[in-house]
């Protein structure tokens, strides 16, 4: 504080004043040594400061050590008070009676506020002189006042710049404030980051204000963030941790940020500088609300185990679990697995897959599935987490298409909790990757008919769906002649000749072929069915030697020549005898055989020869040598 006094006024000053000016210019002369506990006029100590050439550069405090520094430079230090008043509060007006503006006010509690305190002694020295710069009349920086002073009192460089950039600081750092608060997107584990800002009335961070952070709901700051800080030149971020499902909030309050006044002593004297005491302070605050976890929005994409197969064998279904796209259009990559805040454990649901059918007819995409479509099952596997997984198998009970289908019900999370974060999810109908196809397969029962010419009766069932043709051919294969009737066997003999063939339409039904090749030698004939399979079927092939299809052919005597050659020929529009049923006994009888030889016996057949029926089962004709 200036030990300083004010220039004579007028001539006439009294004899005790001049008396009084001429002591206090010999102290000033030859001041004694002075500590800083030494007192002063209404109590007040000098605190942290320096002693300047001609003047003490600092702080002074009461018994309760509150801080004050003079202003008013122009005028006599505390020391020529007797006492101060209980002070004053508001907008501070210079001596000159000019008012501080609004940012010189804010400025000057600012820098109270954060500085003003200080038991250093360089720090209070540099306060004292941005005090005086703001408060004495011609003091302001730069001015023939300040640089005057300046030079006088010979201040250390260190602490003049100090004070100017104080003073800076002040400026830019003054309020009003706000406290503003902005949450990053949550971490992969959940984690909040806030960031917090307490502004100044330039919109930048104001440092030096004291800080504290208080949270509700099911969040707690992480290891390594404090509830409470000092706020700097830069934002300050805080981690939240969730420990469990819900909503929150984060209140930052501020609670003294220095307002746009302060609070000053008036000393008795009205010659004597006035002492500021402190800033005006007033909380700030501001809360953010954390949202809840995001709905969870499981996805699963399938193919079945085989896209072909036969009836009778178990198929289950491939999952390939995944998050589906967030609502904002973010991508799935962005948006990760639920898990129970606190553990870790990331949440499971139910993947229910349902096999539809048989079909008759590949499936069409749809969104549902049809109403009275028929299923074979459904199947549940548990997931927790993205990744490939495999149900269970079901059976495939006949040909047809099967289809799967999945459901994500989001009841079916665990822990219960989780319910309402999960959303429920449905799969298409008909998706091609999820179909199989159970072919249909063929049965052809076939029966030779000898009559006037020999054909085959040929029954076929397990064509594709329905009763329509399918567009293929079954071929009738006659092997002959054979010295003997063939043994029944899978497959036809290398060296079994081929007497003929014919073909019929591949059907469900009973049709007729065309006749085979007329017999030119005697020995037995065998006929073997067969169809290479198309889309819908599988392939055929009938045994080698059914009693059924095969026809033996003998040499006759010439007794059976004449009888038989009297039996022919027979009207074409007599009725044609079928074969005998596999097993059922034929008498060898000369009339029952010159009877069945009239019905089947033409010239055409044996190509002019007199035919025979023999055999046991054996639908057999006889030839004459």
């Amino acid at each position: 504080m200036p030990f300083s006094f004010h220039p004579a006024r007028s001539a006439g000053i009294s004899r005790a004043v001049s008396i009084w000016l001429l002591l206090a210019a010999l102290l000033w002369i030859s001041p004694a040594p002075v500590a800083y506990s030494a007192p002063v006029g209404g109590g007040w100590t000098r605190a942290a400061g320096i002693h300047a050439a001609e003047h003490f550069v600092g702080q002074y405090t009461n018994s309760r050590g509150q801080a004050a520094y003079c202003t008013d430079f122009e005028r006599m230090s505390p020391e020529q008070s007797t006492g101060y008043d209980g002070g004053h509060t508001g907008a501070f007006v210079r001596s000159d009676g000019s008012a501080l503006t609004a940012a010189e006010n804010a400025a000057l509690s600012y820098l109270l506020h954060r500085w003003g305190a200080t038991a250093d002694n360089a720090t209070a020295a540099s306060v004292q002189l941005a005090v005086w710069a703001l408060t004495s009349p011609g003091m302001a920086w730069d001015s023939a006042g300040m640089d005057s002073i300046l030079r006088t009192e010979n201040l250390p460089a260190d602490i003049v710049a100090k004070a100017r950039s104080m003073t800076e600081t002040a400026f830019n750092g003054a309020g009003p404030y706000t406290v503003d608060i902005s949450l990053e997107a949550p971490a992969s584990d959940g984690t909040v980051t806030a960031v917090v800002g307490v502004l100044a009335a330039n919109g930048q961070p104001a440092a030096g204000l004291a800080a504290a952070a208080a949270l509700s709901g099911p969040f707690a700051l992480a290891e390594g963030s404090a509830a409470t800080w000092t706020s700097a030149g830069d934002r300050h971020r805080l981690s939240l941790q969730r420990t469990g499902l819900g909503s929150g909030s984060l209140k930052v309050t501020v609670p003294r940020t220095p307002a746009a006044g302060v609070t000053w002593l008036l000393p008795e004297s009205s010659n004597v500088q006035r002492l500021l005491v402190t800033a005006v302070v007033e909380p700030r605050s501001a809360a953010a609300s954390i949202a809840d976890l995001p709905a969870f929005q499981p996805a699963v994409t399938t193919r079945t185990s085989a896209a072909r197969t036969d009836a009778g064998t178990a198929v289950h279904d491939v999952l390939s679990v995944s998050i589906a796209p967030p609502a904002d259009g973010g991508s799935a990559a962005s948006a990760p697995w639920l898990s129970v805040p606190g553990t870790g454990a990331p949440v499971s649901i139910e993947v229910v897959s349902t096999l539809w059918g048989p079909l008759d007819a590949k499936p069409v995409l749809q969104d549902a599935v049809p109403e009275g479509t028929p299923s074979v099952g459904s199947v549940s596997t548990r997931v927790d987490g993205p990744g490939t997984y495999s149900t269970e198998g079901l059976v495939v009970p006949e040909p047809g298409w099967y289809v799967w289908t999945e459901s994500i019900a989001a009841a079916s999370a665990l822990p219960a909790e989780a319910a309402d974060y999960v959303l429920d999810w449905q799969g298409k109908f008909g998706i091609v990757e999820e179909t199989t196809f159970v072919p249909w397969a063929p049965g052809i029962r076939t029966e030779a008919l000898v009559g006037e010419q020999v054909t085959d009766a040929v029954t076929g069932t397990g064509f594709g769906p329905s009763a329509a043709p399918v567009g293929g051919t079954v071929t009738l294969s006659m092997y002959g002649p054979l010295a003997a009737p063939p043994s029944l066997q899978e497959s036809v003999p290398a060296d079994a000749p081929l007497h003929s063939e014919v073909t019929v339409a591949a059907a469900n039904g009973t049709l007729s072929s065309e006749p085979f090749a007329a017999f030119t030698l005697p020995g037995c004939y065998t006929v073997v069915a067969t169809y290479p399979g198309d889309e819908l079927s599988d392939p055929y092939a009938s045994a080698f030697g059914e009693p059924s299809e095969t026809v033996c052919v003998e040499a006759a005597s010439s007794a059976e020549s004449d009888s038989a050659a009297a039996a022919v020929p027979v009207p074409p529009a007599a009725p044609v005898a079928s074969a005998p049923v596999a097993g059922a006994p034929v008498s060898h009888a000369p009339a029952a055989r010159a009877e069945l030889a009239q019905t089947g016996a033409r010239p055409e057949v044996a190509a002019g020869a007199a035919l025979v029926l023999l055999g046991t089962g054996l639908a057999c004709l006889r030839r004459r040598v």
